[in-house]
């Protein structure tokens, strides 16, 4: 519907299920939106623009058409929250003229999300100076947020917030509205013609987000037309569950463009670094590698000190024992076209799998094509792909499957030489960072977290945290703290997943995962409780009629030992749960024979 007059144009687009109402205005030359979830008005009076050098397309536009379409579609994903996808939205292209150019503004409306970005085509080069993006909060009071100060490697907590903020902050920020509605803030499809962005809040008017541009991007962005901008996303929902299994940001990029993926297999990696153990060592390599083949583990990771002189014996050892090596590189050993060819060829022939490239630290346009680059050449060498030091996810493994997981996460590494990770943080993330993707957390870390959490916690964040390619932390000599049921359980735990559902959870308190592999579910659930509880899981989830045979993982009474039995469970059944303080549980769930 639209209506006008000489002061306003106005236009809805519902998602299709109408969900999710968005209403365009157009008065006096400037465009802003509103989002309604349910009929909670989430964002009212956001703004929208991009200045750039064909021309200043935030004020002074011109309405010249619309353009409305459907989107729906299907698709399968490697890896990621389950194995299909669908994409399906409602869109609404307005095409706006300045002087004499033309820009396209492209939003959709998802029954999970709303996004929107910039088009302007043409031929030849143009430059981007900023945008004046925003996300317009529609009340000030009530709201409560779990946002990120900017940090260049997104390596830090996401504490919970009171109200209006003040100060700038990484996506994705989690927003959870008065009247019992959520919102997920971030950014889709960032690729070489842009950079990462991030949010700033208004002084001048509160409850206002504007989108800025990476901190260390000094000059005006440098594309060519046509040109797409990176699309501005909010995720919402009456439920976390909304946040938890929305597939947006992989919607909204490219699909692959590799017809050959069959070498791309996610798989548990073992590495010895976060033991401390000399990196520089293959007798102390192998053993971990021993280890990896005995747990069937699929892949070790040589991380930085790793030697040249012996890699290709540890590769063709590891080999006989079917684990692939993956290979620690730092990014500004990567920079040039030859330098990559050079040495991704030379570790492909060697035999190598994978590659581990670490300290980008920026968003900047420079630094992100540095991404596309090694993405290309990694997926022609056919080396599997990790990023550390990085960014956050804008969902590129839809475009690039070969890029299993990524860093940009205050992960167990933090363990080692600081007081690392609390059990907030861990019952946080599900629900921030690891909602717009892959995480490479390096999870079970019992032996050096400190008291921050319990040991069957440690063992639950496998299952909690999607990553696909799933790092495991622990020394050699302290895996036996676990006990021998607890190791079966790490051997058969997948690192991704057909199905992942939420089953309960609140941000810095708790969370209930449930996720399936074939026919087998495992459950993980985490607490950030100061005291022990006892809780009764649905199980929804499970097939009708199947009959489950089920091991359990709990806590003993002062978390320092994992405790297990058998028992029989069904759709119809609830698991009860005993969990101590800042503890966890996990439920091994097979098809009864």
């Amino acid at each position: 519907m639209m209506t006008e007059n000489e002061e306003e144009r106005r236009w809805l687009l519902n998602s299709p299920s109408h969900r999710i109402e968005v209403e365009v205005h157009h008065r006096q030359g400037r465009l802003s939106y509103d989002v309604r979830v349910d009929g909670v008005t989430m964002l009212e009076g956001s703004p929208v623009g991009i200045f750039t050098s064909v021309a200043d397309f935030r004020d002074q536009l011109v309405y010249l058409r619309e353009v409305r379409t459907e989107v729906n579609e299907t698709y399968t994903m490697i890896a990621g929250k389950s194995h299909q996808a669908v994409d399906h939205c409602h869109e609404l292209r307005l095409r706006l003229g300045r002087s004499h150019y033309a820009m396209d503004w492209v939003i959709r409306a998802y029954d999970d999300a709303v996004a929107y970005r910039y088009e302007i085509g043409g031929q030849g080069p143009i430059r981007i100076y900023a945008e004046t993006s925003g996300f317009a909060l529609a009340t000030i009071s009530g709201w409560k947020s779990w946002a990120q100060t900017v940090t260049a490697n997104y390596e830090e907590f996401y504490p919970l917030r009171q109200g209006a903020l003040a100060g700038a902050y990484n996506f994705p920020m989690l927003w959870h509205h008065p009247e019992n509605a959520w919102m997920l803030l971030s950014e889709a499809a960032v690729y070489g013609n842009y950079c990462g962005s991030h949010v700033v809040a208004d002084d001048s008017h509160p409850g206002l987000l504007r989108v800025v541009f990476a901190a260390d991007q000094i000059n005006p962005l440098q594309a060519q037309r046509p040109l797409e901008t990176p699309w501005r996303v909010a995720m919402l929902g009456r439920t976390l569950s909304d946040i938890f299994s929305s597939t947006v940001i992989e919607n909204l990029n490219p699909p692959t463009e590799w017809v050959d993926t069959d070498w791309i297999r996610p798989g548990r990696v073992y590495w010895s670094w976060w033991a401390g153990e000399p990196q520089d060592r293959l007798d102390v390599q192998k053993q971990y590698v021993d280890f990896a083949a005995a747990m069937g583990w699929e892949y070790f990771l040589c991380d930085a000190g790793w030697r040249l002189e012996w890699i290709a014996e540890l590769i063709d050892y590891a080999r006989t024992k079917k684990v692939g090596i993956i290979l620690w590189v730092h990014h500004r050993d990567l920079l040039t076209d030859d330098s990559r060819e050079e040495k991704l060829a030379r570790w492909a022939k060697l035999g190598a799998l994978g590659v581990k490239v670490d300290f980008f630290d920026s968003d900047c346009q420079d630094r992100i094509r540095i991404y596309d680059a090694l993405a290309a050449e990694t997926a022609r060498h056919h080396l599997l792909l990790n990023y550390h030091g990085a960014t956050k996810p804008s969902g590129e493994r839809r475009r690039w499957p070969h890029l299993l997981t990524r860093e940009g996460i205050y992960g167990a590494e933090y363990y080692r030489d600081h007081d690392g990770p609390t059990a907030e943080h861990n019952c946080t993330v599900p629900f921030t960072r690891n909602a717009v993707g892959p995480m490479d957390y390096t999870p079970v870390t019992y032996s050096k977290v400190h008291g921050q959490t319990t040991i069957t916690h440690q063992l639950a964040l496998p299952v909690i945290f999607e990553s696909n390619l799933q790092h495991l932390s622990e020394s050699l000599e302290r895996w036996s703290d676990y006990g021998s049921s607890a190791l079966e359980c790490l051997k058969a735990c997948p690192a991704t997943w057909d199905q992942s559902e939420l089953i309960d959870g609140y941000p810095g308190q708790w969370v209930a995962i449930a996720r399936r592999r074939g026919d087998e579910w495992f459950i993980g659930v985490i607490t950030a409780w100061e005291d022990s509880r006892e809780i009764s899981l649905p199980l929804h989830f499970l097939s009708e009629g199947t009959s489950y045979q089920a091991r359990r993982y709990q806590d003993n009474e002062g978390g320092t030992q994992i405790v297990t039995d058998e028992l029989a469970l069904a759709r119809s059944t609830a698991v009860d749960l005993t969990l101590a303080a800042r503890g966890g549980a996990v439920v091994w769930l097979k098809p009864s024979p």
